[in-house]
């Protein structure tokens, strides 16, 4: 159910059984806790990311000059990368150790998106950048090795590659490509919408070579796309965020494979219209078969067969964004800009465990371990 976060507070006998975890699961989650990333802001206007566990708090946290959005996660030694919004211009490295973080930043003329992932083995970071003076996007080549240092690029082969991600094999990248022109001296103004190209490639990321596009059909020319998760079987899930009239409430979420076309598929009845046309956010569970879909604006998040392409549920969860997987199949840790932290079934997505916490958690949240 959608809760006031003072309200549970207020009931905090009625809500004890509510909050804890089940007796196995504690125990498991005692030896073991997993532990996610994400940004956020604390009560005094802090912008931070952190390294932490749903019942223990923190285990590390570095304040950030701006508002966080996405995290990354470099494979093989659990060190994480927080990004700017858009249009932020710096990202910072936080090693698992005491070691203190690595900082970088944009090229002037650029700033990132947000997003960003690593190669399979670690040592290049690939981050999505806005080539404004160009209107152009842009996929930032970083040696992770070497301090962040910046050490090429290739086109997104679009404007405003929003998310990205690599496809089991390490060579071929996936890009969601927005299609929305945006400009830092024009703050949120998007300039293109009446003939924006939203799109979805693939490329070759030793080469920079253009694979495949996929671009929607000319009437869901303002359905940009967004965010995605990599399921089983390489099979791309993509979010998407409608900036055409509001009463067209077109499908939101869409499945792609390589050699295919995209299908786009609607939430049943009336909960396709409470998505309000905005997706915010899409993970993967552990199992790669389920697909969480936030939609904040909502206040929905919602689950998906991926093979089935078919709607599971939904949970309530007022300005819900951030999904990352658990270490638990159909599972997912739920973040909201009103403090909440939700562990959710899929399956059973009543029975959520609930927790409030002093933080506005941002967009995004990932399973560091």
């Amino acid at each position: 159910m959608d809760l006031d976060r003072r309200e549970l507070l207020l009931g905090a006998a009625s809500s004890a059984a509510m909050l804890a975890l089940s007796s196995g699961r504690a125990t498991a989650a005692r030896a073991h806790p997993e532990l996610f990333a994400a940004a956020r802001k604390d009560d005094r206007g802090t912008f931070s990311a952190a390294l932490f566990s749903v019942a223990e708090g923190d285990t590390r946290s570095v304040n950030l000059p701006e508002r966080g959005h996405d995290i990354a996660l470099r494979p093989g030694t659990g060190e994480w990368v927080a990004f700017a919004r858009r249009p932020g211009r710096f990202g910072v490295a936080v090693p698992t150790d005491k070691r203190p973080p690595v900082w970088f930043t944009s090229k002037p003329d650029r700033h990132f998106f947000g997003h960003g992932v690593f190669s399979a083995d670690g040592k290049l970071l690939y981050t999505t950048e806005n080539d404004y003076t160009n209107a152009q996007g842009i996929i930032g080549v970083r040696d992770a090795t070497d301090g962040y240092r910046q050490i090429g690029e290739f086109p997104a082969h679009g404007m405003e590659p929003h998310d990205v991600a690599l496809l089991s094999g390490g060579r071929i990248m996936i890009i969601a490509n927005g299609g929305i022109r945006t400009h830092p001296d024009s703050g949120n103004d998007e300039m293109n919408l009446p003939d924006m190209k939203p799109s979805l490639v693939y490329v070759d990321v030793t080469t920079g070579e253009l694979l495949e596009e996929h671009v929607l059909a000319p009437a869901l020319h303002q359905l940009s796309i967004r965010h995605l998760g990599l399921a089983a079987g390489d099979t791309a899930v993509f979010g998407c965020q409608y900036r055409g009239p509001e009463a067209d409430e077109p499908a939101l979420l869409g499945f792609h494979r390589r050699g295919e076309e995209p299908v786009l598929v609607a939430a049943p009845g009336s909960t396709q219209g409470a998505l309000r046309n905005y997706i915010g956010s899409v993970a993967t569970d552990a199992g790669g078969g389920i697909v969480a879909a936030s939609a904040p604006k909502g206040g929905l998040i919602t689950y998906w067969d991926v093979s089935a392409k078919r709607f599971l549920g939904a949970s309530e969860l007022s300005d819900g964004c951030g999904v990352a997987p658990t270490r638990h199949k159909a599972s997912f840790l739920l973040t909201s800009g009103q403090g909440w932290l939700v562990e959710a079934d899929a399956l059973h997505a009543a029975d959520a465990e609930w927790r409030s916490s002093p933080y506005e958690w941002d967009n995004h949240a990932i399973l560091v371990r």
